[in-house]
């Protein structure tokens, strides 16, 4: 009997257990599903029923572009990283330059290719001849190299490497073709590379808005056709030219001592061409009156120096405009040259002189 109550206790006993254990896991699995769902999980709270695939949530979509980089990463293809240069890259020939070893001038050719040297990491500017103005460019290689305009008649090349070439084709507003040849260089390439291209010379165009008067028409000989100026004091002497003269003397503007040209003293009696000379150009420009002698050409501004932007000298030689030195000896600007035609240019503005006397 005493057995029979114990085993009918420890069966109630049993009972409770199973039932305290059942109760449990029901609130487990009611403040579960209560919690909010991981990202990628379902909404719906848990049932205790197992979810069948066609039951699941839709799976997140993928983008094109994670698809494409994984696609190129698998056969190796990354993308690439800018990172800072190195050390160790500075460019030891400027160390042995001159200071015009990186400018390259050279003279107005028609039939000419101009050879650049370009360098890595640097500039190279290309001037074309003064007067012109870039209407179109063609770069062979717009890849390793890059072209942009700096103004009317100039060029900014750059290489994005080195150890290749290409070529370079300018299309002038005057109808002029420039032909180029460029080259990169690395950084240690023991040439200096040229940081300034400059064509020397002067072109016509068929206008010019720039100057007064200017047509860019051209006669029979090639010289330009402009109206032409007239000048204070032309025909006989009158007090500006004694004035002229009486100056020269005092000051005594023969060749200066040390000087390479040889030694030529002030004549006065050989002075002429008092209204041989025709103008035409900038009204800025114009002198009270022109003459010479057998060695210079006198050009006297007056009162009107102070007002004058002291302009720069060219004398035509083979249909080039060449440098020629001047210099000033009290209201007169002396040119060293009695070449017929001198052109003086200040800025954007220029002024012809041509001398139409004997022995032009």
């Amino acid at each position: 009997m005493k057995r029979l109550s114990n085993l009918v206790f420890h069966l109630v006993l049993g009972s409770l257990i199973l039932a305290t254990l059942i109760l449990g896991y029901h609130r487990a699995n009611a403040q579960t599903s209560s919690r909010p769902p991981m990202p990628g999980q379902s909404q719906q709270p848990f049932t205790g029923a197992q979810t069948t695939p066609q039951q699941s949530a839709p799976a997140m979509p993928v983008p094109d572009s994670v698809v494409d980089q994984a696609r190129d990463q698998n056969e190796g293809y990354f993308s690439s990283m800018r990172r800072p240069r190195t050390s160790g890259q500075v460019q030891d020939v400027w160390d042995r330059a001159e200071p015009d070893d990186a400018v390259y001038a050279t003279d107005l050719c028609s039939n000419c290719t101009y050879k650049i040297r370009t360098r890595e990491f640097m500039v190279t500017v290309v001037e074309l001849p003064r007067g012109e103005i870039i209407e179109a460019v063609d770069l062979g290689d717009d890849g390793g190299f890059s072209v942009k305009p700096r103004g009317q008649r100039r060029l900014a090349v750059r290489p994005s490497g080195y150890g290749y070439d290409t070529s370079l084709v300018v299309y002038g507003k005057s109808g002029a073709v420039y032909p180029f040849y460029l080259r990169a260089e690395s950084f240690n390439s023991v040439n200096v590379p040229d940081l300034v291209v400059r064509i020397e010379g002067s072109v016509l165009i068929d206008s010019d808005p720039a100057v007064p008067g200017f047509t860019g028409v051209l006669d029979d000989t090639g010289k330009s056709v402009l109206p032409a100026m007239s000048i204070p004091a032309q025909g006989n002497k009158s007090a500006a030219i004694d004035t002229a003269i009486a100056g020269l003397s005092e000051t005594n503007p023969g060749t200066p001592d040390g000087d390479f040209v040889g030694q030529s003293p002030f004549d006065p009696n050989a002075l002429r061409g008092w209204g041989e000379y025709d103008l035409w150009g900038d009204e800025t420009l114009r002198p009270e009156t022109v003459f010479r002698d057998d060695h210079f050409t006198y050009i006297r501004f007056g009162k009107r120096w102070k007002d004058v932007e002291l302009p720069t000298a060219y004398v035509v030689v083979d249909g080039i405009d060449e440098l020629v030195n001047t210099r000033v000896q009290g209201e007169t600007y002396i040119i060293e040259s009695t070449r017929p035609l001198i052109t003086l240019k200040s800025g954007q503005s220029f002024l012809c002189v041509e001398y139409t006397g004997d022995a032009a």
